[in-house]
């Protein structure tokens, strides 16, 4: 099965990245060429929709662990959506990829808010304390 990579800029520096069909041996060089494309030293979120991948191998986690390295290494972030069950089931066994995987956009931007919310709190501490 072929893997289809569908990449969006919400923002500047911050994309999803839709994949539909098997992440795996044959196609994770797919995913690789695309996200070489937005990885850049100002890209700070990736989001992988990962609603239509119905099968997932090690050379395809291996694919999205280079990713969130990459992302770690520069500040970034990436973060996990719309698993299938058995495609959950494969990253809560591995436990090697992001620390945040949703359920869907609802919750990524729940996080999102919270975060920018930390942050301009912190930054009013640190102008009153000044």
């Amino acid at each position: 099965m072929d893997l289809r990579v569908l990449i969006k800029e919400k923002s500047v520096g911050s994309f999803v990245v839709s994949l539909s069909g098997s992440l795996d041996t044959n196609t994770y060089t797919t995913l690789e060429d695309h996200i070489k494309k937005i990885l850049s030293k100002s890209t700070r979120l990736i989001v992988f929709n990962l609603e239509g991948v119905s099968y997932v191998s090690s050379m395809g986690i291996g694919a999205l662990f280079k990713v969130v390295q990459t992302m770690q290494a520069q500040g970034g972030e990436v973060l996990l959506t719309n698993l299938q069950p058995q495609i959950q089931k494969v990253f809560e066994t591995v436990k090697a990829l992001p620390r945040a995987i949703f359920k869907d956009y609802s919750e990524v931007d729940a996080y999102l808010d919270e975060i920018q919310k930390k942050f301009l709190d912190n930054e009013r501490r640190e102008n009153k304390s000044a």
